[in-house]
């Protein structure tokens, strides 16, 4: 008989290949080996086993990049260029490949993002953990530009609410991308946002812009 976190990592597994909805009671019954009273000894319910997998392999998807920006933001170094900031506070901790070593499994983006869309229809705490990574998310972008724009990094013209706004909405056609293709490089697609926005923002590029030379994306 498998151990309560061998059912759950088989459960993940089979949750990744169908979904949850498609996924019966009885089919996890018999590839846990287990009798429906050995079943429900170890969980109350079918929903009890399926929160505890959001729990357990959904839930560090939100809380992982929370916690890499804030430990990121505390350990700054008192110089250390906003630019760089910019990238270890805020884009790298984006990146799937991280979740998958917190997990300690590889799995295909494309049939987590699936299972993440349905987990986010069928579990309001799902939702929960999407609303506050955003805002975590919102929070630390607004925070860092606001210090580049106090050691004169950035330009203290630009709207800081439209441009997280658009940020955010770029990071999201990342993930967007990656379910149509597994095989794109998303860091290389978040360095190539920040090297965008740094062009539009940084006071390095501030007379080229009012040249026309570039256009600022929060024009």
């Amino acid at each position: 008989m498998k151990t309560e976190y061998e059912i759950l990592e088989m459960a993940f597994a089979m949750f990744l290949e169908k979904g949850f909805s498609e996924v019966s009671t009885n089919e996890l019954i018999r590839e846990a080996g287990l009798t429906k009273g050995g079943f429900y000894y170890v969980f109350k319910s079918r929903e009890d086993l399926d929160l505890r997998v959001v729990e357990r392999y959904i839930h560090p998807f939100f809380a992982l990049p929370v916690e890499l920006m804030q430990q990121a933001w505390e350990g700054k170094r008192q110089d250390a260029p906003t630019g760089e900031l910019l990238w270890n506070g805020f884009f790298q901790p984006q990146r799937f490949v991280s979740y998958q070593e917190k997990i300690g499994k590889e799995i295909a983006f494309r049939n987590f993002y699936f299972l993440l869309y349905e987990s986010m229809k069928k579990f309001p705490e799902v939702n929960g953990y999407y609303k506050e990574l955003n805002h975590k998310k919102g929070e630390m972008l607004r925070r860092i530009l606001e210090r580049g724009q106090m050691r004169g990094e950035i330009m203290k013209d630009i709207d800081l609410e439209n441009y997280v706004t658009m940020i955010l909405a770029m990071q999201d056609g990342i993930l967007a991308l990656k379910v149509l293709d597994d095989g794109i490089d998303d860091e290389e697609k978040y360095k190539n946002i920040q090297k965008q926005m740094w062009r539009d923002i940084s006071t390095e590029n501030m007379e080229k812009n009012r040249d026309g030379g570039v256009t600022s994306a929060v024009s």
